[in-house]
């Protein structure tokens, strides 16, 4: 899946890269597997290296996104009741 998602991330920013005016560059969609490799080799070494900032982030975002999650879920299913009860009374 890693594969796919540098191939998608490349794809993506060669289409960036062309939005940005100028002269339009030719890029090469198609890896070797050798481009794929070092590729692989770059986004694991990124990846081990962000991994703990995520983290950190997801620890202090926790309560936050939790409460907002429990809201949203009492929103839907105070809207739901509504619904219900509406039809009842119909």
């Amino acid at each position: 899946m890693s594969r796919w998602m540098i191939l998608i991330s490349a794809a993506l920013l060669a289409l960036l890269m062309t939005a940005c005016g100028g002269k339009p560059v030719e890029v090469s969609l198609r890896l070797t597997p050798k481009e794929r490799g070092q590729i692989d080799t770059l986004y694991t070494a990124q990846l081990d290296s962000l991994r703990p900032l995520w983290d950190s982030l997801c620890e202090a975002r926790y309560e936050t996104d939790l409460r907002r999650a429990i809201d949203s879920i009492v929103t839907q299913r105070t809207e739901e009741e509504i619904r219900l009860r509406s039809r009842l009374h119909k």
